[in-house]
């Protein structure tokens, strides 16, 4: 899920734009998704210039397209290539440019006519807008199964720009979300209008969509923030461990990865700071 660290409200993306971002994310794990940039091994004049736009996790490239990369104050062909190339070191890559027309003007050459032909082009110019969203949304909807899936292995299900869960067999939460991440240890992260809470299996929101960004429940804490600030809160809501960190990874045997006033360290459950 992605940082949103605006106070102020932001005009909504054209709705292709959002189920393209929606596809793009669903490609890779929460893990990858949630990395800080920092960690993604990019130098630091490009690590800067990326801080300055408020981009702070993986997500936060992986949804843009180079165009978008470019809209960037400072960045150039140089940097884009690096941020292309530690993405690829890491497993993942920018969002591909979507074409603003598909339909060729009505008076092509024969020559790319028949091009069109050849490469299997000219059905999908004939098809309508409808059709297209449509297709969108079955390519993100999950394989039907003769059983339901158990509650743990539910599936993220996309229909018109919307996220919601499958059970593999049919959808158990609605599609109603504009982000959501796997359910685990009972709860799951999900995002509306900017804002991130945590819902139960069975779609009761038991903590507000009160955070800037939230990440999966992992040893009975959870990663928040709160404005520009990380922190931990429980699943009581109360918030065990005080936003005060730049970036953080969920808790995993027993510590997490921290980072505050430029320096990182491992952080144990009971607030406990060693630096690396």
């Amino acid at each position: 899920m992605a940082n949103k660290k605006f106070y102020y409200k932001k005009r909504k993306p054209a709705q292709n734009n959002v189920e393209a971002e929606n596809a793009q994310v669903a490609k890779y794990s929460e893990k990858q998704l949630t990395k800080p940039v920092e960690s993604l091994g990019l130098s630091n004049t490009t690590l800067e210039l990326l801080q300055k736009n408020h981009v702070k996790i993986a997500a936060d490239i992986v949804k843009r397209t180079e165009k978008d990369m470019y809209k960037i104050q400072g960045l150039n062909k140089k940097i884009l290539l690096e941020v292309k190339n530690t993405l690829k070191q890491n497993g993942m890559e920018l969002r591909e440019e979507s074409s603003v027309n598909d339909a060729k003007p009505q008076n092509d050459s024969k020559q790319e006519k028949k091009k069109k032909a050849v490469i299997g082009l000219a059905d999908r110019d004939k098809e309508e807008p409808k059709d297209k969203a449509k297709k969108q949304d079955q390519k993100h909807s999950v394989e039907k199964l003769s059983d339901p899936l158990p509650k743990d292995e539910w599936r993220k299900v996309l229909k018109g720009g919307k996220w919601g869960y499958s059970n593999g067999v049919s959808i158990v939460i609605p599609t109603m979300y504009d982000e959501i991440f796997a359910f685990k240890e009972g709860l799951a992260s999900v995002e509306i209008d900017e804002k991130c809470g945590y819902i139960d299996q069975d779609n009761n929101l038991v903590i507000p969509l009160m955070y800037d960004t939230a990440m999966s429940f992992s040893e009975g804490l959870a990663m928040v923030c709160v404005g520009e600030k990380c922190g931990y809160i429980n699943k009581n809501n109360v918030m065990v461990i005080e936003p005060q960190f730049d970036a953080a990874t969920a808790f995993e045997g027993g510590e997490a990865k921290v980072k505050k006033d430029g320096k990182w360290a491992t952080l144990t459950p009971d607030g406990t700071l060693t630096w690396i």
